[in-house]
């Protein structure tokens, strides 16, 4: 272990914390203003908790095996670090974390916490990640899991790749970039979404949204886009999509041919083909329109 304090003008130095290992519990509860470098954080149950309720530190370089780990903490960055499949329910009710470069392989991760960046990162098969989050950007990151970003606020998203069953739900303020999404269900019950530049692949994307705008997007989903409200798509194509749209408020633009639409409840679609519109006797009375592009109109938009 090395530390510096007070350099020769009198001014406090960063104290570094190095090259070592330790398997205590909560081996560095409640440390401020340090930085962590070259650690091994291991233990036997019942250990838990390294780091938790810390201010102002900067992990680097570390392996932690430890669950419950990283609580209630604020500004802390942590880069260049992995956190085992035994390191569980980790980094829950922080404030003002970044997380760069590192290389995540558990569950129930990154819960409950605010101003949250992840930068250069892989989160590997975390069930339950990011749930109730509040102010997330996550740039150039592959994230996969079950249900990430349940429940969050003001998330944004820019050349990332997200794979997850039912991703981003019942979540607001969401903006997505230069990214892949897989996700069966992804978006469900979520508002004020908007996407560009993106391929969406699922099931049922985006049912019962709210104020959801899709912009030079590619949609390969089964039935995408049912009892949406306030729904836009700007310059998008669609593969695979079957009775889409139903008792959906749209306003399409959508390039190329859409294989069916079904009973759309206000606004218009445009499309250069469609194989079939249904529209059914019974239920609500659908007004929307669906207009085919003409010929002379594809060749302008297409150049």
């Amino acid at each position: 272990m090395s530390t510096n304090s007070i350099n020769n003008d009198g001014k406090k130095e960063e104290v570094i914390i190095q090259n070592i290992r330790t398997e205590q519990n909560r081996p560095f509860y409640f440390s401020k203003n340090l930085h962590f470098k070259n650690i091994t954080i291991d233990g036997i149950p019942p250990a838990e908790g390294a780091f938790n309720e810390s201010r102002n530190i900067t992990v680097e370089d570390t392996y932690i095996i430890l669950p419950y780990c990283v609580w209630y903490c604020h500004n802390i960055t942590l880069s260049k670090t992995t956190l085992d499949a035994n390191s569980r329910s980790s980094i829950w009710f922080c404030q003002n974390i970044e997380i760069v470069n590192c290389k995540f392989n558990s569950v129930k991760l990154c819960r409950n916490c605010s101003n949250l960046i992840l930068k250069d990162c892989i989160i590997n098969n975390s069930d339950d990640f990011g749930w109730k989050a509040d102010g997330v950007k996550i740039i150039n990151c592959k994230i996969s899991g079950v249900t990430p970003f349940l429940d969050s606020l003001n998330v944004t998203v820019d050349g990332s790749e997200l794979n997850g069953k039912y991703m981003l739900q019942y979540s607001d303020n969401i903006k997505i970039f230069n990214t892949t999404i897989v996700s069966r269900d992804l978006f469900w019950n979520s508002k004020n979404i908007y996407c560009k530049n993106c391929k969406l692949v699922g099931v049922f994307l985006a049912w019962y949204t709210e104020n959801c705008v899709f912009e030079n997007c590619h949609i390969d989903s089964d039935m995408p886009l049912c009892y949406c409200k306030k729904l836009k798509l700007i310059n998008c194509t669609m593969s695979t999509c079957v009775l889409g749209f139903e008792y959906s408020d749209v306003d399409a633009d959508i390039k190329g041919h859409v294989d069916s639409i079904r009973n759309v409840l206000s606004g218009k679609i445009v499309v250069d083909s469609i194989g079939k519109y249904v529209h059914d006797e019974f239920g609500q009375e659908c007004k929307g329109i669906i207009e085919i592009r003409s010929k002379e109109e594809e060749q302008e938009k297409n150049k």
